[in-house]
Order: C-alpha cells, then structure tokens, then sequence
C-alpha cells in the first residue's frame, strides 16, 4: 500500500531474474514504515515489463513534480507588481544640476 513517487527505483533481486526489490514507505498497517518490496513474476518478460512501467511512472512523478514548482513560480511571478516613485524634481535632475547651481552661485 503505497505509491510509486520521483526518485524511487526498482531493481532486479540478486540471484533470480524473474524477481525485482524497491523500497518505499509502507502505510499498510496504518503505520508510515519504511520496507523493502519484493515481488516474484512467473518469466523473465514480466519482470521486466513491470521494471520498465515502474522507472516509467517514478520518472512522469518528477517530470509532474517539476510542473507544479513552476506553476508555482509563475503564479507567484504574476503576484508581484512594480510601482513607479515619484521622486522631488530636484532629486530627479541629480547631482548635475547640483553642481550647475553651486557654479552659479560662485560665479556672482
């Protein structure tokens, strides 16, 4: 009782071809543990496929996994805004016209 998440791999069980091992978090008895699966097909090709079909739906969890961090991303990126401040004039023109008008005041 558990589910197949990003990152988890499945792998033939040493010794015998038609049995394959993983481990996962087991609630089956209402208790999150964490145990070693292990499962035994009557051939080889079955194995096999049921190897292949696990890699497959641990790898679509990260490739779903990613989509939703983006989603994510982008829900947050539309969130934000920019505000134009209106500064005084004098602080708009800078330090050159500070300068112009220490100049000028010199010169008289």
């Amino acid at each position: 009782n558990h589910l197949i998440i990003a990152g988890m791999t499945v792998q033939e069980h040493a010794g015998n071809d038609k049995s394959c091992v993983w481990h996962a978090t087991d609630f089956a008895d209402e208790e999150l543990k964490d145990e070693l699966f292990c499962i035994r097909f009557a051939s080889v090709e079955n194995c096999k496929t049921f190897m292949e079909s696990f890699q497959e739906v641990a790898e679509s969890q990260k490739t779903q996994e990613e989509n939703r961090d983006a989603s994510a991303t982008a829900e947050a990126l539309e969130k934000l805004s920019v505000e134009e401040k209106k500064e005084d004039k004098a602080t708009e023109e800078g330090p050159a016209a500070a300068t112009e008008a220490k100049t000028e005041s010199k010169e008289e």
